[in-house]
């Protein structure tokens, strides 16, 4: 009876066991997209709906509406915040959202790549294509050279779309960040119902520059991506940073278009 006691305990252990692995599973990715107060940096980026963020490389972080009055006036350049109310925000809720925060001022030189020289610039190349494709320039307007790291080039795309979980007022978001001209492509998808969508890009692997590449004084470095993205209305932009939200970075212009029901884009000016 003892015997059969122990085994009994032996097995609901076992189980507990099991469960509890099965529920660190599930939350983990949870708890991957929750962000705290601290300090965060980036360059105060205002799309075409009005949406603030703060653009460090590939990554951004969300200011959220009823704060961001502040940070008008430094749009274009990059400062450094100390949030002290952040959740997440963005499509998938995977980008930090600032609620609260006070304006140090600049943000830090970089350390471990050099910005200072360059300058990007963002072309429209729609030509013949029916889908909407660009140039990311990459000029060396200094008068030394600059080493360039492919992975700190990073991609941005803004739709005018509010995601169903959302704590903001904005009315539009970040369809596509947290990636760049390091993989040859890019698709994400989503799925509402039977109703399945998709987007993404591709970067011309012609274009596509080493891992880490030269500028040379007064020459520049051009690459071509082309988008495969559904109807609405959209918003185009580079950067290129650290990526970690701790210094200074540098964003190109911003590129408006629309899409229309039979796929091709239209360039709108702002």
């Amino acid at each position: 009876m003892a015997r059969a006691e122990t085994n009994k305990w032996i097995v609901l252990a076992a189980f507990a066991l099991a469960l509890s692995a099965l529920a660190a599973t599930l939350v983990a990715p949870a708890f991957a997209y929750l962000f705290g107060p601290g300090k965060y940096c980036g360059v105060v980026v205002f799309d075409r709906w009005g949406t603030c963020y703060l653009v460090s490389g590939p990554y951004l972080n969300y200011v959220a509406s009823d704060v961001n009055g502040d940070l008008a006036r430094y749009k274009g350049n990059a400062i450094e915040v100390d949030a002290s109310e952040v959740s997440a925000g963005g499509l998938r809720l995977q980008d930090p959202m600032i609620r609260k925060y006070k304006i140090l001022g600049p943000a830090p030189e970089p350390k471990w790549i050099t910005i200072d020289g360059l300058k990007l610039v963002a072309i429209p190349a729609f030509g013949r294509y029916t889908r909407p494709q660009f140039l990311i320039e990459i000029r060396n307007v200094g008068k030394s050279p600059v080493k360039v790291g492919r992975s700190n080039i990073g991609v941005l795309l803004f739709k005018s779309e509010k995601p169903e979980i959302r704590f903001s007022d904005d009315g539009s978001v970040a369809i596509i960040s947290r990636s760049g001209i390091e993989d040859a492509s890019y698709i994400s998808t989503e799925q509402t119902g039977n109703r399945k969508t998709s987007w993404g890009y591709i970067v011309d692997m012609t274009t596509r520059p080493a891992a880490s590449f030269t500028v040379e004084p007064g020459q520049s470095v051009r690459i071509r991506i082309r988008f495969k993205i559904y109807p609405g209305q959209y918003q185009f932009m580079f950067a290129y940073g650290g990526g970690v939200s701790s210094e200074r970075t540098l964003v190109s212009n911003a590129i408006s278009f629309d899409v229309g029901p039979d796929g091709r884009a239209l360039q709108v000016q702002q």
